[in-house]
């Protein structure tokens, strides 16, 4: 039995191991490029629950979410506390952009341009729609660059890509899979992106995780329930006002 008992811990760290890497050579830059180009379009939409928690300024938030995403602009979400008490939606059709706020009695309507100001407005994280959809879609966009190169770091590579005063970094694990991304102006990171805890069957990540320093802004999404590339009826990314509440310009 006390044999039995040792051998118990490591049979199961043998099984915790990750996998063998799939390359036994370093990459070529121009490989994991044609990786990430493979990716772009691969998924359209997207239909989600999730548990999100943001904080911003040193403030916490935590919500559960239903999200709908559209290649390239469209967004829904449907925010509620974790008593399942609605707090706000917010739809954008790449062009109008529309909030109810049910934080005040009587709750408040918004409708505006879906610019990038306004949606910093009610979405902490202050991204263009089209940019946020691209991420959570699990497509980080290539920027354009003038120089390419690969490290390893262990079993894991960063694609380094540069122009000028501009970097981007794309990091793959063992099996070339793309875990996040990091995009640098002047020596400070404006954004960072991590995808983790990805599906066996589908391969999309269920955790996505977006970090802004200079903001001193960070979002954590985890992936309950997804479905991918389903019809999404185009009126789910309107929204209308509730009779009785005035419709307000964006402040």
């Amino acid at each position: 039995m006390k044999w039995l008992l040792l051998l118990v811990p490591l049979l199961f760290n043998a099984c915790a191991r990750p996998p063998e890497p799939l390359w036994t050579e370093v990459p070529a830059a121009s490989e994991l490029v044609e990786i990430l180009q493979a990716r772009v379009g691969s998924n359209s939409r997207l239909d989600t629950a999730a548990s999100v928690s943001i904080t911003a300024q040193g403030k916490h938030f935590s919500t559960q979410q239903f999200i709908l995403a559209e290649q390239p602009d469209r967004v829904r979400v449907d925010a509620l506390t974790g008593f399942g008490q609605l707090v706000m939606q917010l739809t954008s059709d790449g062009e109008i952009l529309s909030v109810l706020l049910n934080t005040t009695s009587p709750p408040r309507f918004y409708r505006g341009s879906a610019t990038q100001e306004n949606f910093s407005h009610f979405v902490r994280l202050p991204l263009p729609p089209q940019l946020l959809v691209a991420l959570l879609l699990y497509e980080p966009p290539i920027v354009d660059y003038q120089q390419a190169q690969v490290q390893q770091r262990g079993d894991l590579l960063e694609l380094l890509l540069v122009d000028g005063f501009f970097s981007q970094t794309f990091y793959f694990d063992g099996q070339l899979r793309l875990t996040g991304s990091k995009y640098v102006h002047h020596q400070q990171t404006r954004l960072a992106v991590n995808y983790s805890r990805f599906s066996s069957t589908d391969g999309f990540p269920r955790r996505i995780a977006l970090h802004m320093p200079e903001e001193d802004v960070s979002l954590a999404l985890n992936i309950n329930d997804l479905t991918l590339n389903g019809d999404i009826p185009a009126e789910r990314f309107s929204l209308q006002a509730p009779e009785n509440i005035a419709i307000e310009p964006i402040p």
